[in-house]
C-alpha cells in the first residue's frame, strides 16, 4: 500500500465532502476546516513513523507540531506557548544524542515501503530478489539506491510524489519503463537509452507526481 496516495487521496475525497455538506446548508465547511486541519499534520506524521520507524525524529517533531496547532485551532491552549519550546528541546535532544539527521538504511528486503512527510529518507536495497514497492514524499523526499540489487520478474515501484521528489538509482543493464502522469510536476528517466538484450530484467515505475518531481539515473 502506498501510504502517500492513500493519505493525499482521502484528504481530497475529505475536503470534496466537506464542500458538499456546505453547499448543502449542512455545516459550515470553513470553520471545520480551520479547526481540524492539524489533524491531517498529526496523522501524516504517525503514517511516517509507521512506515519509517527507525527514522522517527522528524515524525515525533510532526506529530508534537500537529498536536499543539490543534491545541490551539480548538481553543485549549495557546499553540505558540507550547510548540516552540517544544520544537527546540527536541531538536536539541537530537542534537546532543547525534540523531539529528536519520542515516542511512540498508534493506535486505525484497519490497521497499517508504512515506515521508515533511521529511526525508535514504534507502539502499541489497536485496537477491528485489520485487519492487512503494514510495511516498509529501513535501519531503526520498532517495532510493537499487544498484546492489537484483530484479525479481514483474518487479514495479509505486511512487507519489505531492510537493515532494525522489530519486531513484539503477545499475547500468536494467530496464526502467515509467508509467503515470505529472501535474504541475515532472519525472526523468535518464538511464541510458541503448537497445538492451530481451534478458535484460525490467523494472517499471508507476508514478503520479502532483507539483514534484522524479528522476530515474544510474
Amino acid at each position: 500500500m502506498n501510504w502517500a496516495r492513500l493519505f493525499f487521496g482521502s484528504v481530497v475525497v475529505a475536503v470534496g465532502v466537506l464542500l458538499l455538506l456546505d453547499n448543502s446548508g449542512v455545516l459550515d465547511a470553513g470553520e471545520v476546516l480551520s479547526t481540524w486541519w492539524p489533524v491531517l499534520v498529526i496523522v501524516g506524521g504517525f503514517l511516517t513513523f509507521i512506515a519509517n520507524p527507525r527514522h522517527w525524529q522528524i515524525p515525533l517533531i510532526v506529530v508534537v507540531v500537529g498536536t499543539a496547532l490543534l491545541l490551539r485551532t480548538t481553543g485549549v491552549v495557546d499553540s505558540l506557548n507550547v510548540v516552540v519550546p517544544a520544537v527546540l528541546i527536541l531538536i536539541g535532544l537530537f542534537v546532543i544524542l547525534g540523531r539529528a539527521r536519520p542515516g542511512r538504511q540498508v534493506l535486505d528486503a525484497d519490497r521497499i515501503s517508504s512515506f515521508n512527510v515533511f521529511s526525508g529518507t535514504e534507502i539502499a536495497s541489497h536485496s537477491a530478489e528485489f520485487k519492487g514497492g512503494n514510495i511516498g514524499a509529501l513535501f519531503g523526499g526520498a532517495e532510493i539506491d537499487l544498484r546492489d540489487a537484483r530484479l525479481a520478474p514483474g518487479a514495479a515501484l509505486d511512487v507519489f510524489a505531492a510537493f515532494g521528489g525522489v530519486e531513484i538509482r539503477v545499475p547500468d543493464g536494467w530496464q526502467v519503463l515509467t508509467r503515470g502522469f505529472p501535474i504541475f510536476g515532472g519525472f526523468e528517466n535518464a538511464t541510458v537509452k541503448e537497445r538492451l538484450g530481451p534478458e535484460a530484467p525490467i523494472l517499471e515505475v508507476h508514478a503520479t507526481i502532483l507539483f514534484g518531481g522524479m528522476e530515474i539515473k544510474h
